[in-house]
């Protein structure tokens, strides 16, 4: 029995589908199947981290938000479990904060690893997070910021308005104190004229 073209592409198509889902399908198995261990680390604040939020490792994917609690008693209300491949280590000294991929982008923990020569984190020990600064606290010391450039400027205003008087009633003097120095700028550079061809007049006069 003779396949028309049509078939034998839409054949081609299927197969080459099914092959790509098997491979995609042992890529995750793989993934979803290796050994993992989990790290709790406290918070006071997260910026909108979410769950299933991806972990990094020195700015290496290594696992995700495992899960997010809520402790409202506690000094640090936010715990965040993550989830890692068992191979990482965290050592005393180990920090973690929370960072954004790009300007606007998904919230996501990043893990600074700790120094190699420390000690690993004891079974069950709780990481304190760097918190990240929430925005409204920015926005403050711009406007801050901001006042306190405008206070300058006004402090700034009566002086600058007494230097322009001076100026102005000092302006016969300052323009025969800049001739001078004009003058002097000028028999300087061609006294080093001079020296730099006949450079034993340091030491004697012709």
């Amino acid at each position: 029995m003779a396949y028309s073209g049509a078939e034998v592409k839409s054949g081609i198509f299927v197969t080459i589908a099914l092959a790509l889902l098997l491979g995609l399908t042992v890529i995750v198995g793989r993934y979803t199947t290796a050994e993992t261990r989990t790290w709790p680390i406290e918070f006071g604040y997260i910026s909108g981290l979410e769950k299933n939020a991806p972990v990094r490792y020195g700015g290496h994917e290594v696992g995700k938000v495992q899960s997010i609690e809520v402790r409202p008693l506690d000094a640090y209300p936010i715990l965040v479990t993550v989830e890692m491949k068992a191979d990482l280590d965290l050592k005393e000294g180990s920090e973690a904060f929370i960072d954004t991929l790009g300007m606007m982008g998904e919230k996501y923990v990043e893990i600074k690893p700790g120094d190699p020569g420390k000690p690993v984190l004891g079974a069950g020990k709780i990481l304190t997070g760097t918190d990240p600064i929430p925005m409204y606290l920015l926005v403050q010391k711009m406007n801050l910021m901001a006042d306190r450039m405008e206070e300058l400027t006004q402090s700034l205003n009566p002086l600058m308005e007494e230097m322009n008087g001076l100026m102005v009633e000092h302006k016969e003097e300052i323009a025969r104190i800049l001739g001078n120095l004009d003058q002097t700028s000028a028999n300087i550079r061609d006294m080093t004229h001079d020296l730099k061809f006949r450079p034993w007049r340091l030491v004697r006069k012709d």
